[in-house]
């Protein structure tokens, strides 16, 4: 299994100017940062501008980050405003009629970015995880609905009886590797 570094010695690095923990950072939130773009009602032209404003102004800023372990959160915050000054310029520029792609007629709340933040740290998550557990915890989500326990017992090769022990083990082990990625816990305010 490969070691994944948190995002705080992932930040360290980039301090001491390591393009490859650079590299790191942008393939982790990469989807993150394009969801918001994209999500916000941009072109794919403009949400390109919007993902690439983004990370300068992460490069930019990157002296004055107080709390690398909510980057995440920086990197939505920023992508959002992004998107809204890029929004604000197409109106202007188009004499206020927009022209985009798939509009969204209210902006993006700020509960569809949580749960956009939230689906990328579970997706860390289950890379770092152990392939048998996360086997099972994706046989477990992606189950169809009339699929019974003992359905996804069979298809795993386990006695029934045993599965939700070892489940519950994979959901605890999940977890551990979420808080010790900082990603679970009370939330900071900025």
């Amino acid at each position: 299994m490969a070691v994944h570094k948190s995002d705080i010695e992932l930040w360290e690095e980039i301090l001491q100017n390591r393009p490859e923990s650079w590299k790191e950072l942008v393939s982790r939130y990469q989807r993150l940062v394009y969801a918001v773009a994209t999500r916000s009602g941009l072109s794919l032209a403009d949400a390109a501008d919007c993902f690439q404003q983004t990370w300068v102004l992460l490069y930019q800023n990157r002296r004055k980050l107080k709390d690398p372990s909510r980057i995440s959160a920086w990197l939505v915050t920023t992508a959002k405003r992004e998107a809204m000054r890029l929004s604000r310029l197409v109106e202007k520029d188009s004499g206020g009629e927009v022209d985009f792609e798939e509009p969204d007629p209210s902006p993006l709340p700020d509960v569809a970015l949580e749960r956009l933040e939230c689906q990328i740290h579970l997706e860390l998550a289950l890379k770092q995880i152990d392939s048998r557990c996360r086997r099972i915890l994706e046989e477990f989500f992606f189950a169809a609905e009339e699929e019974s326990y003992e359905d996804i017992a069979r298809k795993l090769g386990f006695a029934t009886n045993s599965l939700g022990p070892i489940r519950r083990r994979c959901l605890e082990k999940l977890k551990e590797i979420l808080i010790s990625n900082g990603y679970l816990g009370e939330r900071k305010t900025d």
